[in-house]
């Protein structure tokens, strides 16, 4: 089966705790290294934990390593630089790039977390402040970053909430290196214009906020969000408090926006219709026929059951332990929850993104005829400018380099100024 870009992403390193000392690390982060230069992706597949397995198979782990390399060259070192939140970070030198990579391994030495960041030496870049946020969830610290500007007296300040699966405060992953939200807040920052994202419950220094993935529900989502822009609103600092979702973080936002009444709210490649109808559509692209199965399967979770002879190629998808969230998920139509909002909201959206339909944005502008639809030409999912052909459009899902859609940038300061 052919690699399929979904809007449902996969969740791993569900802040589960391992006694594996440095040593441990050392060693298997050496394997990994002879591995990838000698190209053996099978090995490194071997090296991952049944959960990790499950979401990235050997084929799509294949790819995703041939990708890398491509991209970044022989890996020449990796440097140990710390153990934090349970995880064990190291300086990643390639070829091409410096990267760092972030592992946890379970009790059997196995890879159960594993991913590559930008590297940072800790030296902000920004021209304001940068400093930590942290909301007390009860399950465990949502922790974020707040940039403000080098402004006097009070700014609006953006909540940027990040889109599906591990997809982390900067807007990376496993196998997406962008980058995308830090330069956002970089470029709202500049033009004065304050941001807040964060970590979501499971993901990066968030990850001890979810011990079991079978835990996770769409609503907790909803209140960590929720949690965030009652801290904003009570916090002097700032005039304005808006909500900014990126797939599916626009249903979380919105339905946030409706709780803590933010001052406004902006839709960036978000979907209008439920969520596995448009998670359908974008498997039909490569196999109709699985796509059927997996109606029938979804309409079975929306229906509130528990489904099982899940086909292969469906599994990371639907295997059980993400059920529940689906359930969850699925019981939100975000274009009913959108016309709700009786605030300012802009719905932004690519022409070349390969992963949400234009027609998602229009059906969002025609439920609540007081929002603003902006296309932003050329941009893709990553909000980057990306070709239309399929294929060279998930190549720039690693380049981080890539600047952010300049219509982009420009629509949102517009909105918020």
């Amino acid at each position: 089966m052919k690699k399929l870009v979904l809007i449902l992403g996969l969740m791993a390193g569900c802040g589960a705790s391992f006694a594996q000392t440095k040593a441990d690390y050392d060693r298997e982060v050496g394997r990994f290294k002879t591995f990838y230069n000698d190209g053996k992706a099978d090995s490194i597949f071997n090296m991952y934990s049944a959960k990790i397995q499950g979401m990235i198979p050997s084929d799509k782990n294949k790819t995703m390593m041939e990708g890398l390399k491509s991209q970044l060259g022989e890996l020449k070192s990796n440097i140990y630089v710390e153990q934090k939140d349970g995880m064990t970070y190291y300086k990643s030198t390639f070829s091409n790039a410096v990267l760092s990579l972030i592992v946890l391994l379970n009790a059997e030495n196995k890879m159960e977390n594993f991913r590559f960041m930008p590297y940072s030496d800790n030296k902000s870049g920004a021209q304001g402040e940068k400093t930590n946020m942290i909301f007390k969830s009860g399950n465990g610290d949502i922790k974020g970053t707040l940039r403000l500007p080098q402004k006097s007296g009070k700014v609006p300040v953006v909540l940027i909430i990040a889109g599906s699966g591990p997809t982390d405060r900067d807007c990376n992953s496993q196998g997406m290196v962008t980058n995308a939200y830090r330069m956002l807040a970089d470029s709202l920052e500049k033009a004065g214009i304050a941001t807040l994202r964060y970590d979501k419950r499971g993901v990066g220094e968030s990850a001890d906020a979810l011990k079991k993935e079978e835990d996770l529900r769409f609503d907790d989502m909803i209140n960590d969000a929720c949690g965030f822009v009652k801290m904003l609103k009570n916090d002097s600092r700032f005039s304005k408090v808006y909500i900014l979702g990126h797939s599916e973080g626009s249903a979380i936002g919105m339905i946030a926006a409706q709780k803590t009444q933010a001052d406004g709210y902006i839709s960036v490649a978000g979907i209008a219709e439920r969520a596995d109808k448009v998670v359908e559509l974008q498997i039909a692209e490569t196999s109709k026929e699985l796509a059927a199965k997996a109606t029938i399967l979804f309409d079975s979770l929306a229906a509130g059951y528990d489904v099982k002879n899940i086909d292969d190629d469906l599994m990371s998808l639907l295997r059980p332990s993400i059920q529940p969230y689906m359930k969850s998920w699925l019981k939100y139509y975000p274009s009913k929850e959108i016309a709700k909002l009786k605030i300012p909201i802009l719905i932004l959206q690519g022409t070349t993104d390969i992963q949400v339909a234009k027609k998602q944005a229009e059906m969002l502008n025609r439920a609540n005829p007081k929002s603003k639809l902006v296309l932003v030409d050329g941009m893709s999912h990553i909000l980057k400018d990306g070709p239309a052909d399929r294929e060279k459009n998930i190549e720039t899902y690693n380049k981080s380099e890539l600047p952010l859609s300049g219509g982009l940038v420009s629509s949102l300061v517009k909105f918020l100024k």
